[in-house]
């Protein structure tokens, strides 16, 4: 009888292991955190690469080597994690921590991607500029890596979902590190309509003022992808001091070097004090949806007031005119707040079903 017992109770353990997920741990998340920041440097070793000349015919490159064997590394930890919660005895879907399943998606998407890359440089050659952007396999590589360099935010999400409190630098770094990886790659991807590498407003105004209407929906377009990454954490977190700071600088830093284009920096780090402070003040959070409003617009109205004032400092004038260069700050805290707004009814919706 105490046989049949202890027999039906490992059978019923079993199948509690088999439907729960593989545990999850800040050092996980930290690892994975530290992987995808090395996946991230692939990316901009090959990115750094292409923005100067020194990419050839071939796929097979140093660059690629570079950035394929972080991607190796990423993918065989994530593997071995996999593995082990398989034979924990948790089912396949469930054998990685939650948040990682899309990683691994990630990871599958990347490799097929790469794959089709080489196929894609065979028969079309290598792309230069922004062809190196749009390429349809350059796009598949790039949802790859946005898929696992956010694990660790679907992580802490789900934790903090599952009870657990997470506050201040030590738990939310991995979060914060792949937030900060996740806008470095969307400001990559986008770089050719970016402020800062494609700086319309020290350049003059061409016939029939285009390269000055693309210069206002660039600072648009960034404007909201800067609100929109700040805003579901700040929502969601109460963020440590320097955190907006950290993902607005260490992008915007990464993304300088690709054009070897850094006067922006000093001005961007005094903007950011003034954020921090601004932050501090507000204390924007779920509890506080107008402070949070604010907030989403200071942020990118502070950043490109930064923008403007260092180009006037570096370059010696900027070619719009008050009305376009003041106009276009106004509106870059207009997209923040928009974003913001819509953080706000989105959650209100789903609370009152």
């Amino acid at each position: 009888m105490a046989s049949t017992t202890q027999t039906a109770s490992e059978i019923a353990n079993r199948r509690t292991i088999r439907a729960s997920y593989a545990a999850s741990s800040a050092r996980f998340d930290l690892l994975m955190a530290a992987l995808s920041a090395l996946f991230l440097g692939g990316l901009w070793v090959d990115g750094w690469a292409h923005f100067h000349g020194r990419v050839d015919g071939s796929f097979f490159t140093p660059w690629h080597l570079v950035f394929y064997s972080a991607f190796a590394i990423s993918a065989l930890t994530l593997g071995a994690k996999l593995w082990r919660g398989i034979s924990d005895g948790h089912a396949f879907a469930r054998a990685l921590p939650k948040g990682y399943g899309l990683s691994l998606a990630g990871i599958v998407i990347f490799g097929l991607g790469g794959v089709g890359d080489m196929v894609w440089h065979t028969l079309f050659g290598i792309e230069g500029g922004t062809e190196a952007l749009l390429s349809p396999t350059h796009i598949m590589l790039g949802i790859g890596m946005a898929l696992v360099y956010t694990g660790p935010i679907r992580s802490a999400w789900s934790r903090a979902s599952d009870g657990e409190t997470l506050a201040g630098w030590r738990a939310l770094a991995p979060m914060l590190i792949g937030a900060t990886l996740f806008l470095s790659l969307l400001m990559f991807l986008t770089s050719y309509a970016h402020p800062l590498t494609a700086p319309m407003a020290h350049e003059p105004i061409g016939r029939g003022g285009i390269q000055q209407d693309f210069g206002v929906t660039a600072i648009l377009l960034e404007s909201g992808l800067l609100a929109a990454i700040v805003g579901v954490l700040l929502y969601r977190w109460r963020l440590p001091v320097g955190a907006v700071s950290l993902m607005a600088f260490v992008s915007a830093a990464l993304l300088t070097i690709l054009v070897d284009s850094y006067p922006f920096l000093p001005a961007l780090a005094v903007a950011l004090l003034i954020v921090e402070g601004a932050l501090y003040w507000l204390k924007p959070s779920r509890e506080r949806p107008v402070a949070f409003i604010i907030s989403l617009a200071l942020i990118p109205a502070l950043v490109y007031t930064a923008y403007f004032l260092a180009i006037d400092a570096v370059a010696g004038r900027v070619y719009w005119s008050v009305h376009v260069w003041t106009g276009a700050i106004v509106l870059a805290g207009v997209v923040g707040a928009l974003i913001g707004w819509a953080i706000v009814a989105a959650d209100h919706g789903a609370e009152s079903k």
